[in-house]
Formats: C-alpha cells, sequence, structure tokens
C-alpha cells in the first residue's frame, strides 16, 4: 500500500488531469455505456495532451508542470477539506487562507523542482547513423 501511495504522489501531476476528465464526465453525464466511453474518451484525450506538452522542451514543459502540478494539488486541498468528500465529482469551490495558500505553493514548487532535476539528469538523445 505505501507504494502505491508513493507513486500516486510522484505521478500525481500526470495523472490527475486524465483521471478528473474521465471521472467528471462520468458524473456530468451519468450511468450508462455511453457515458462510460464518453468518460474513458476524455481521459485518454487529457491523458494524450498532457503527454504532448511534456514532451515540449523547456519552458513549455515547466508551464505545464506548474499548472498539472497547481491542479493536483488544488484538487487534492479542496477535496481534503469538503464537507462531503466525493473524489468522482468536481468539489466545491471555497478560497483557502494564508497557510494553505502557503502549503499549497511549497507543493507545486516541490513537484516543479522534482520534474526539472529528472528532466536535467536523463541522457540525451542520440542520433541514430
Amino acid at each position: 500500500m505505501r507504494v502505491v501511495a508513493i507513486l500516486l504522489l510522484l505521478f500525481g501531476p500526470l495523472l490527475s488531469a486524465p483521471a478528473a476528465a474521465g471521472l467528471w464526465t462520468r458524473a456530468w453525464l451519468g450511468e450508462g455505456g455511453q457515458a462510460l466511453a464518453s468518460a474513458i474518451g476524455a481521459g485518454v484525450i487529457a491523458a494524450l495532451l498532457v503527454v504532448a506538452m511534456l514532451r515540449r522542451p523547456g519552458l513549455m514543459r515547466q508551464v505545464a508542470v506548474v499548472v498539472l502540478s497547481a491542479f493536483w494539488a488544488g484538487w487534492l486541498w479542496l477535496e481534503m477539506t469538503a464537507k462531503v468528500g466525493d473524489w468522482t465529482r468536481p468539489p466545491p469551490l471555497h478560497a483557502p487562507d494564508g497557510a494553505e495558500r502557503a502549503a499549497i505553493l511549497l507543493i507545486i514548487l516541490a513537484y516543479l523542482m522534482l520534474y526539472t532535476v529528472a528532466a536535467q539528469r536523463r541522457p540525451p538523445d542520440r542520433a541514430v547513423t
């Protein structure tokens, strides 16, 4: 169980947008086969967009990581502070106080640092000759 938690925390920003797209589409459309197919399609499209943004070098990748990390940290905070937590529906919006904003910002910066270090340590692509 700890391994799953660690993997979820590590890859949370990358998985949160496709998961939210699929879950929230399913909640919006209701029950049924058509809703399930639409939810899977929305999740796949969101995953392809995330991969496309992260494959871009330089500033585009950093902006994508910041946006995805902000979404992940915000979604976690909203769900954890909601009166009724339902991860399959969009959470009710409410503003965080100063300490909560600082915690969310620190989470975003930690993910940005983690993904930046990982991108810098990756070996360069070699052209096949």
